[in-house]
């Protein structure tokens, strides 16, 4: 019998093959170029399958919530248990990688500055989110970053451990309007409530209106998949804050 630790060797060894294989084909981003690119809309969204009007008092109570460490299996901000990262390979998850790059928020403090705007859907435009107890933090995704297999930042290299994680975009014209979907394979929605819970915990940051791209459907029967995310007509609900 090959005893346990050397097992785990053998499999330590094999993940770190693939991770380096993966680097042959990481993506090489030039920033000037990433920063020169023309704005184009790739996706467009139906009309709102529901509109929601979130009240002060919902705002006001995510306000309140602090979390002065992680406890496995605790709900957050009324959104998903607390629980590890999946689906990553080990040497993609280092949270040092981004630490000084990431803009982290919790209710009450304020929109994200210093962002770059463009459509939904476009790519040079997308920030990654990932919520855990500290608050929102993010991290435009297309930007070099050596410690990744891609080239570019992922939700594992955020933080190992959250609620939720998906993509964010923010609109051209509106500083207090962004667009949010729940496309993290590392740390995936599991029903539309916590989707509606996320898009909540967006405006208690000091948004005025989110778009939550994800459709009216039971997502345990078919995942939650790029066919939700981007495309032509996308299914979204819409969060509003109260007198808006």
């Amino acid at each position: 019998m090959v005893p346990h630790k050397i097992v785990y060797t053998y499999a330590l060894a094999k993940e770190y093959t693939e991770y380096l294989e993966m680097k042959k084909k990481a993506m090489v981003i030039d920033p000037k170029v990433i920063a020169s690119t023309p704005k184009v809309i790739s996706s467009t969204f139906a009309d709102p399958w529901k509109v929601v009007c979130v009240y002060e008092r919902e705002i006001t109570d995510l306000r309140a919530m602090h979390y002065d460490g992680f406890e496995f299996g605790k709900t957050l901000y009324n959104i998903a248990p607390y629980r590890e990262i999946s689906n990553t390979n080990p040497f993609d998850a280092d949270t040092h990688a981004l630490e000084n790059q990431l803009q982290t928020r919790k209710p009450g403090e304020g929109i994200f500055t210093e962002v770059a705007t463009g459509p939904y859907g476009q790519r040079e435009f997308k920030y990654l989110y990932l919520i855990d107890f500290e608050g929102m933090h993010i991290i435009r995704e297309m930007m070099p970053c050596e410690a990744s297999s891609r080239g570019v930042p992922l939700h594992s290299l955020i933080k190992y451990r959250g609620v939720i994680g998906g993509e964010i975009f923010f609109d051209d014209q509106n500083p207090r309007l962004a667009y949010v979907n729940f496309g993290s394979a590392r740390l995936s929605f599991r029903n539309a409530k916590e989707a509606e819970n996320a898009a909540k915990f967006i405006l208690s940051l000091g948004y005025d209106k989110v778009v939550a791209v994800y459709s009216d459907r039971d997502f345990s029967a078919a995942p939650y998949g790029m066919k939700d995310r981007y495309g032509e007509s996308l299914a979204n609900a819409v969060f509003v804050r109260e007198g808006l």
